[in-house]
């Protein structure tokens, strides 16, 4: 069945056919053309620090971690309750992620088992702003940050040395795939356009993680909305928040377990200890709890928030339950 609210349904009415069409005619369609050099500038005006594009957000944490030097043996402090990919690129590099619980007010890393679990092998920490929720400043801890922002981007400002953005269809402006890297950049524009020089002589064992001309175009053509398709997000999202037990700004996590038939929703990620990629002992009772009893339902400038309320409002099953919101009084008991 089809439902009436779609999870995602992408505003392209602003320039992004005409520049599409000028790419096209100007036979721009690789990484060399004019759009990917004005995203860069404009996206290290917006974010106020240099940045660099590339195909996805997991591509910004991959090349964020290179660029730090992050390799066999060292360890990489994520959060558990995340998507697979923040691990996955540690694991990649031949790096081993170390799995960290959430903080009940938070839903990022939890600063108080953070400070216990950096030692001398931690070269990096990457909390994750889920759901565009502020996971706090990991700054404090002496060891460089990269943050996974990539659903966080407008709405959680920078603080490590590094921050990774994703622009796939569902976040807040999109060119399909796409992603960004910003802040200290160091050498991550080598290791994304493949290492080698004018002459194909290769410094460093790079790879392709290059951005199109033709996904620039959508991007900066998104861009130039930015402030609208963010506000619009930002006021679903509190409308939710002031009528639904639950919490998210990209997205809104809906403390249910009933779903509604009209409106397109997905489940919470499941905790990284839970799936064989990443499985590791430990306990982790708020990430559990958060994924057991929530699912996200859409946030975007398409929707009619009080439609949405209206479809789920009924399925919280009672008013003791719609007031118990918060993961601490759930986790605790």
């Amino acid at each position: 069945m089809t439902s009436d609210v779609k999870l995602v349904d992408l505003d392209l009415s602003g320039n992004e056919l005409a520049y599409i069409s000028e790419a096209i005619h100007k036979k721009e369609l690789s990484h060399r053309g004019a759009f990917v050099s004005r995203l860069e500038a404009e996206l290290s005006r917006f974010l106020g620090r240099e940045t660099i594009v590339c195909t996805s957000g997991t591509a910004a944490l991959y090349l964020g971690l290179k660029s730090l030097g992050i390799g066999p043996g060292d360890e990489v402090l994520v959060p558990n309750l995340t998507f697979g990919t923040t691990a996955s690129v540690v694991l990649a590099l031949g790096a081993t992620p170390v799995l960290v619980d959430v903080h009940p007010d938070t839903w990022g890393m939890d600063q108080n088992e953070v400070v216990h679990m950096v030692g001398h092998r931690t070269k990096a920490i990457m909390p994750v702003h889920l759901l565009g929720l502020d996971a706090g400043d990991f700054t404090k801890f002496g060891v460089p940050v990269l943050e996974d922002s990539c659903q966080a981007f407008g709405i959680v400002p920078q603080r490590g040395q590094l921050a990774a953005y994703s622009f796939f269809a569902n976040k807040v402006i999109s060119c399909g795939e796409g992603g960004a890297l910003s802040g200290q950049l160091g050498n991550a524009r080598s290791w994304r356009d493949g290492g080698f020089d004018l002459n194909y002589c290769h410094n460093i064992p790079g790879l392709n993680f290059r951005l199109t001309n033709l996904q620039a175009a959508v991007a900066c053509a998104q861009l130039e909305r930015v402030q609208d398709l963010l506000s619009a997000r930002l006021h679903n999202s509190s409308r939710f928040a002031s009528c639904l037990p639950g919490r998210g700004r990209w997205m809104f996590a809906v403390q249910a377990t009933k779903r509604p038939d009209n409106v397109e929703t997905r489940p919470m990620f499941p905790p990284l200890n839970l799936q064989p990629a990443f499985k590791q002992g430990g306990k982790f009772p708020v990430s559990e709890w958060i994924w057991r009893n929530h699912y996200l339902i859409p946030t975007g400038p398409h929707i009619n928030p009080d439609k949405v309320i209206d479809a789920i409002w009924p399925l919280i099953p009672t008013q003791h339950y719609r007031q118990q919101s918060q993961a601490g009084s759930i986790a605790a008991t």
